[in-house]
Order: structure tokens, then C-alpha cells, then sequence
């Protein structure tokens, strides 16, 4: 059995998928060619450390709806050439229909493509990383990524790992720092733009705080992920945190937004104070309870 049916064998779900658009056979044996396809043309490249599948199928949640995460471990330096590999190996299946160069990347130290293809699945891409050896690791920690599918690992050292508790930990400190400094800014903003009679103005600043409800929220229910922003939010936050997201998020007009933004400082005012007082509680510096 290969890895992605195995992913979703994981999921208790291993079911045939829709046919894909124009090329009679199901999305499963789509991505299963795409990949095959991209690990020929990518294996034999000396640059080329390791190639591993991440995303949905690295946390066993890939369905008919899944993209490819593509990490390809190689010096940034071979990026260009690996890219046009890559495309000369996805032209073989069909036309590319969009690229999207993505500048700046969703991480540091890589650089990053999304493709589409001419009647592919609905909703299929590649997303396409090239990221160096030194850097590998932040995409292993296992509390974040999940469990890498490895496709090629030249030297044997792909292994999902613990997260970095106090470098974790660090970071969420230092954020509800910058949360605690930048809401009362940005109510403000929020308000001043309702006052001047401009309420998308207004709700592209409440937007930032509906981001910072999001981060809190994850603080207290996935600590380890609680920069995830909006992805995975109905799938990773219980059902009272999901219903107090969408109270703040689905704004009907003006004088709702007026009304929502009030309500949206008070629940990050109260969970900022819950996040202080668990640190004040907290057993010692090991404590993973504390933001």
C-alpha cells in the first residue's frame, strides 16, 4: 500500500473519489500520478536532499478536497532550476493554468509556488517549497506538522520531532505582548473610521482584531499551533470557541460592527487575563499551560 492511501486509511475513510475533470480516472490516482511524476523528475537532481509531503496528508486529514504539499530539501541557490524541473515534469501531465510565485514566502528561508493544472481535480494545486537543509527542521516538529510523507531521503535524517517547548513558549509570550499593545490601537481605529462615516475602513481594522480573538483562542486550545491563524480552526477549536469566532466574524453592517467591536475587545480583554493569571498559577518554567 503506498502513503497517501494510507493517509487515508488513517482517517477510517478510504473510499473512491470523484473522477477527475476531463481525465477519467479519481482524484486519488490524479495526486498519486502527479506525485510519481514530480519524484522522477526531482530525484535524480544531486541538489536535492529529500523530497516529503506535508500539509493534510503529513496530519492524516488528505480528502477529495487536498492539495499537495511538496518540501523539497535542496540549497536555495538550485531553487530556479528545481522550480523549472518541476514544471517541466507537471507539463507532462497537462498545461499549467496558473502560477503563483509567492514573495514573500509563508516562512523564511525558502521560496515557494503554487500551480494549477488544465482539468485537474476541483480545488487541486501543488504547492511547491524549496527549503534548505538548515532549515528543514522547523517543518518536523510533530505538535505542528504532523508526520511527514517521505518520497526521498538521501541521507536518512527526515524524522518528525518533538516541538521546541521553550522556544514555543517564548514566541506566545512575546505575541500576547504585541496583542496586549496593538488591541486598544486598533479599537480605536475601528471607531474612529465609524465616526468619519467610513465603516470598511473601520472593518479592515476590526478585521486584526478578529485575528487576535483567533490567536488567544488557539493559546488556550492548541498552544502549539496558536499562530495558525484561520486554517484548521473548525477541525482543531471546540464548538463554543467556533460559535464565538463566527459571532465576531459575519458583521451585517455598521451599527453591527459598532456593536461587535465593543464585544470582540471584551472576550481578548477576558482571555488575556485568564492567559496572565495561568502564568502567575503555573507549576514552574516547564509548565505548558502558560501562553
Amino acid at each position: 500500500m503506498d502513503a497517501g492511501r494510507e493517509v487515508f486509511k488513517r482517517e477510517g475513510r478510504l473510499t473512491t473519489l470523484p473522477r477527475a475533470t476531463g481525465v477519467g480516472e479519481t482524484a486519488f490516482e490524479y495526486r498519486r500520478r502527479v506525485k510519481a511524476c514530480v519524484v522522477a523528475a526531482l530525484r535524480n537532481e544531486d541538489a536535492v536532499e529529500a523530497l516529503l509531503e506535508g500539509g493534510a496528508a503529513a496530519r492524516g486529514r488528505a480528502d477529495e478536497y487536498s492539495d499537495i504539499d511538496l518540501m523539497v530539501v535542496a540549497p536555495l541557490a538550485h531553487a530556479e532550476r528545481l522550480f523549472a524541473r518541476t514544471e517541466a515534469a507537471l507539463s507532462d501531465i497537462a498545461p499549467i493554468a496558473h502560477v503563483w510565485n509567492v514573495e514573500p514566502p509563508g516562512f523564511a528561508d525558502m521560496a515557494q509556488r503554487f500551480y494549477f493544472l488544465v482539468n485537474a481535480p476541483r480545488f487541486f494545486a501543488l504547492d511547491c517549497s524549496i527549503i534548505p537543509p538548515t532549515a528543514v527542521a522547523t517543518f518536523l516538529e510533530r505538535e505542528r506538522h504532523g508526520e511527514p510523507l517521505v518520497w526521498l531521503d538521501r541521507r536518512g535524517v527526515v524524522k518528525a520531532r518533538p516541538v521546541d517547548d521553550g522556544a514555543l513558549s517564548r514566541r506566545r509570550q512575546h505575541r500576547v505582548g504585541q496583542l496586549r499593545g496593538m488591541v486598544p490601537v486598533y479599537a480605536m481605529l475601528v471607531d474612529k473610521e465609524l465616526a468619519r462615516g467610513h465603516p470598511l475602513e473601520a472593518f479592515g481594522f476590526y478585521q486584526a482584531l478578529v485575528r487576535a480573538l483567533i490567536e488567544l483562542l488557539g493559546m488556550r486550545h492548541r498552544p502549539e499551533r496558536f499562530d495558525f491563524g484561520w486554517r484548521y480552526v473548525e477541525r482543531e477549536l471546540p464548538a463554543e470557541a467556533q460559535s464565538l469566532i463566527a459571532r465576531h466574524a459575519f458583521v451585517a453592517d455598521a451599527a453591527a460592527l459598532a456593536t461587535s467591536r465593543v464585544s470582540v475587545v471584551r472576550e481578548i480583554d477576558a482571555l488575556l487575563a485568564a492567559l496572565a493569571e495561568r502564568v502567575i498559577n503555573a507549576s514552574g518554567p516547564g509548565d505548558r499551560s502558560s501562553p
